[in-house]
């Protein structure tokens, strides 16, 4: 098997990405653990998390969305590359290693991933998040709950809508009826642009009793 990225010999062919391509990834500049937006503030989190904070309790991404990931989440999503998937969450799992060791967050007691709704779900043939999400636990040794949240509805596309409407858009797009109590969740996702959906999330779980939510994604969009 080749490198996905640069097509050379693999030493090890269930990598998917070469030690070299790996070190030539895009790399974030400083951002803040929380919100995974640019933060040159001294102060741990930065200005937007102490006006508003999020949900969420930390979030951690690859890179920000540019290329070579942005491109293949485009193949993955939209060209049904299910070989890519194994590579891309190896890149994840690496990003969230990185930061236990430099933060020391905790394992979660359980990992889930941001659902889709099921037409869309027909319509694609799976849930690149759930792809993501199912070796990440095997390697963390946790259990994944593909199904802990429902989505209610088909949320109209993100994109195409204002700051304002794509929160509406969300509010109440999901639902979680588990018991949560004490429990420490890890939330995989692709890609998260504003946060909306994660956010919503990240309510909705802890209303259900969890203490934690943790956010592993591939690509942070900096807005």
């Amino acid at each position: 098997m080749r490198c996905i990225l640069c097509n050379m010999p693999l030493f090890l062919s269930h990598h998917g990405i070469c030690s070299q391509c790996i070190k030539n990834l895009p790399t974030q500049n400083k951002v803040c653990p929380q919100c995974g937006l640019p933060h040159s503030l001294s102060t741990p989190i930065c200005y937007r998390c102490r006006e508003q904070k999020p949900s969420w309790d930390e979030l951690i991404a690859v890179s920000n969305y540019i290329h070579p990931l942005k491109k293949l989440i485009h193949h993955l999503k939209f060209y049904h590359k299910i070989e890519l998937t194994h590579a891309l969450a190896r890149l994840m799992l690496l990003a969230w290693y990185k930061r236990r060791v430099t933060n020391g967050i905790s394992k979660p007691d359980l990992i889930t991933c941001v659902p889709l709704h099921h037409i869309r779900y027909w319509s694609r043939g799976f849930n690149q998040a759930e792809q993501l999400a199912k070796p990440i636990a095997k390697w963390l040794n946790r259990m994944f709950y593909p199904h802990l949240l429902q989505r209610k509805q088909i949320a109209s596309d993100q994109k195409s809508l204002s700051l304002e409407k794509r929160v509406q858009n969300v509010e109440k797009l999901f639902s979680c009826y588990h018991h949560l109590s004490n429990r420490s969740i890890l939330l995989i996702d692709d890609i998260v642009t504003t946060g909306n959906t994660i956010n919503a999330i990240s309510q909705q779980l802890k209303r259900c009793g969890a203490t934690n939510v943790q956010v592993l994604c591939l690509c942070r969009t900096v807005l």
